[in-house]
């Protein structure tokens, strides 16, 4: 790649276009209060790196923990970023040279030089060293925002700042870096169409910022620059659909005092509504939930605030809206929901996005397929857990199908020091229930003295353990079913159940519509599942190694009979 020579004239540039330090605003977006300060990560990457596309998703997770107190500048330098594409700027070598180089994935939190060690760390470093960081306060208060014409390429940016107490430093330098989303390419590990996220552009004050100086406590202060967004940095385009910019106060061209964060305004830009969607994972075999998670990334100009879809769950259909607020070329987590339905063994639930903001459209559909949950007889869990040794991240509880929480423990008051506890948890009533095994950073139960989960029922039914819980954690679907002395089950029917060879019959002489049949045996587990609709006798099929007394629920236009019978 060409190494164009022009950091100097940018950085020249951006001072004679400042127009200057305004020390009393009419109105202001920039607190004066302190506050606890944003994270800035500085990740080191390259195309020829294997293992850097989970560095990118380590960094990606601490965002969704962090949000708008957790900034990442991807910068492609060193020997795995000698390829093509070249994602390499001008101003990642000093970058590189100043944090130390110790292997990629790498990166600086804050460009903090710990005891011992470089600026750079390991991806194994970065969320203990994010949440130590989230809790200093801010020695500097910021805001920013910016906007762009689509014809011109002109930006203009305003920075806001106010040091709400003394300070003794005086030498501050005021960075501002342009990035870029969404940077389709190559990628070691990942593919010729790895979408490359907040990838260094420019760093429009210079290398190492923009001297602040003659300040005063309590003062609000601004900076505004106009800059060109070039077309391409080296071969590769520059879509100002994809910019965003991260603005960082350091003391020196060390020791980050805070950063922000802005996606500029595009202005003159006038693209019809568009938008994309991806299903994301469920994130537990057996499932019964009611939201469906997706990512929906706007794809035109106008702020998302409305879409509509149709689910079609195990051949049923349903219609929902989500209101949202997603800005344009954005991208949001959102979660779809549907009504009540009856989870069988096997699902298959599909969402196809219809309108946005009321303007049909074409997508394809999400899908998902999932296991029912597991079926239980006994309304009584024995749960054993520990936490790890951060226990004000780590909860358990329980919700019924509508979300409500039946049971909770946690999160615990930090620096309590790890949590090991045996609950009794006793089921209300018949239905499906959650049990959620969470971890509020994302990171799992995993620092230092590792925790884990074990829940059996009262009858000896393991649901589930596990000694290394990571990410969000783990959640565990159950299906409580009891004995026909249940009040929420009994019905008023003539259903009766005969055991015969290879199954059961279930005589209906009152002709109520069976909607459909399930068989548990004494353990919970599922011998027969089946929808159907048929005002008649109905047999049911099955096989048992031994005889033995089972559960058998059946679903009727008049309600839900719940029989025990003997299971030959």
């Amino acid at each position: 790649m060409k190494r164009m020579n022009v950091a100097l004239f940018r950085s020249l540039l951006g001072l004679a276009l400042s127009l200057g330090i305004v020390t009393a605003l009419e109105a202001q977006s920039v607190s004066t209060e302190v506050q606890k300060k944003a994270v800035l990560l500085e990740e080191y990457t390259g195309v020829g790196c294997g293992n850097c596309p989970d560095g990118a998703a380590m960094a990606a997770t601490i965002k969704q923990a962090g949000g708008d107190r957790f900034y990442i500048i991807s910068i492609h330098e060193g020997h795995y970023a000698e390829t093509e594409p070249d994602y390499r700027t001008e101003w990642g070598a000093a970058l590189l040279e100043q944090a130390g180089d110790i292997g990629f994935p790498q990166g600086s939190l804050d460009r903090v030089q710990y005891e011992g060690s470089t600026m750079n760390a390991n991806r194994g470093s970065w969320t203990k060293r994010a949440k130590a960081l989230m809790q200093e306060e801010a020695e500097v208060n910021l805001h920013m925002e910016a906007s762009v014409d689509a014809q011109s390429r002109e930006m203009n940016i305003k920075v806001e700042y106010c040091y709400p107490e003394t300070f003794a430093d005086e030498f501050h330098l005021l960075n501002i870096a342009l990035l870029q989303n969404h940077v389709i390419g190559r990628q070691n590990g990942a593919g010729d169409s790895y979408s490359h996220e907040h990838m260094l552009r420019d760093l429009i004050t210079g290398q190492w910022g923009d001297t602040l100086s003659a300040l005063q406590p309590g003062q609000v202060y601004v900076k505004e620059y106009t800059y060109a967004v070039p077309e391409k940095v080296g071969e590769i385009e520059v879509d100002i659909r994809n910019i965003e910019l991260v603005a960082f106060v350091t003391r020196t061209t060390a020791d980050v005092l805070n950063t922000t964060g802005a996606k500029p305004r595009i202005d003159n830009l006038d693209e019809p509504m568009a938008l994309s969607a991806s299903a994301v994972d469920l994130g537990a075999a057996r499932y019964a939930g009611k939201n469906f998670p997706a990512r929906i990334r706007n794809l035109c100009n106008d702020t998302l605030k409305r879409v509509e879809y149709a689910a079609e769950i195990n051949g049923q259909v349903q219609n929902g809206q989500l209101d949202v607020v997603i800005p344009p070329y954005q991208e949001l987590m959102v979660e779809f929901t549907v009504d009540d339905y009856e989870p069988l063994a096997s699902n298959e639930v599909s969402v196809t996005v219809v309108s946005a903001n009321g303007e049909s459209l074409s997508l394809p559909e999400l899908q998902y397929k999932f296991t029912g949950p597991m079926p239980i007889s006994s309304d009584i869990l024995y749960v054993e857990w520990e936490t790890d040794d951060c226990p004000d991240e780590v909860a358990f509880t329980v919700k019924d199908r509508n979300g409500r929480a039946v049971y909770a423990q946690g999160p615990f008051e930090a620096g309590s020091g790890k949590q090991v506890l045996k609950d009794t948890v006793v089921l209300e009533s018949d239905g499906i229930y959650s049990l959620e095994f969470s971890d509020s950073w994302l990171d799992g139960w995993l620092e230092g003295d590792k925790g884990s989960f074990k829940v059996k029922t009262a009858d000896g039914k393991l649901l589930g353990q596990n000694y290394s819980v990571r990410g969000a954690g783990e959640t565990i679907f159950v299906d409580l079913v009891k004995s026909t002395n249940s009040e929420t089950d009994r019905m008023e029917s003539e259903l009766k159940i005969l055991p015969v060879e290879g199954g059961l019959r279930i005589l209906n002489p009152d002709l109520s519509i069976i909607r459909r049949v399930q068989v548990f045996d004494m353990r919970g587990a599922l011998l027969f599942d089946k929808v159907m609709d048929v005002r008649d006798d109905v047999f049911v099929p099955f096989t048992v190694k031994t005889v033995q007394i089972g559960v058998v629920k059946v679903f009727t236009d008049k309600g839900i009979s719940v029989t025990k019978a003997m299971l030959y």
